[in-house]
């Protein structure tokens, strides 16, 4: 993707770290195009560089690691351009020998946006009749102009007995952890059939 340096008109910091990571060695803001550049760096020794919102105090310990509301980090690579280092945490590590050290690189995304659809009221039905959830209950916009392919539900819904995804019911005692994920059209609408068991 193109680089950048204001996610959602946020700066961005990279911090030059010990090889721990522990403490901050320099810091310096990232360009707007996403390049940033450390100099006067001591030779044949491992670093860690951080990217983050927090900018680090030189001789202070590291800061927490953020993003703004909405971003996550994806990968981070140095020094190659041959993929991750494997660990996506905004941390990556450089060794630098003798010579300048380029494209110690960081990947971060803008999430989905998910969208609000209030549902108009209806009477409650009686017995334990499923109601579906029309698809137009849910919607989403992707910032960076990619496809929503998915939407996930995060919790059992309030006030329902069950809830049916799919063919599959759940109660509040069989709902996952880590939710449901349903498969969705651009729009960020379910191509599975949703339906609840009001209570």
């Amino acid at each position: 993707g193109a680089g950048i340096g204001l996610p959602s008109g946020t700066q961005l910091y990279a911090n030059l770290l010990n090889a721990a990571g522990t403490s901050v060695i320099a810091t310096i803001p990232v360009n707007a195009d996403g390049t940033y550049s450390f100099n006067n760096i001591t030779p044949n020794t491992n670093y860690t560089v951080q990217l983050s919102i927090n900018q680090g105090t030189v001789g202070a310990a590291t800061p927490v690691t953020a993003l703004p509301t909405n971003w996550v980090n994806t990968g981070e690579d140095c020094c190659d351009n041959a993929g991750s280092d494997g660990t996506v945490n905004g941390l990556v590590s450089v060794a630098v020998t003798t010579s300048s050290v380029t494209n110690a690189n960081f990947g971060i995304e803008q999430l989905p946006n998910s969208g609000v659809n209030v549902q108009p009221s209806a009477l409650l039905p009686s017995g334990t009749t499923q109601v579906t959830v029309p698809a137009s209950a849910f919607s989403g916009t992707d910032p960076d102009g990619g496809i929503i392919t998915s939407i996930r539900i995060t919790a059992f819904p309030a006030d329902a007995t069950t809830i049916v995804i799919n063919g599959t019911s759940y109660t509040v005692a069989t709902f996952p952890v880590g939710g449901v994920t349903v498969p969705t059209n651009a729009a960020g609408q379910p191509t599975q059939t949703i339906t609840v068991d009001p209570q």
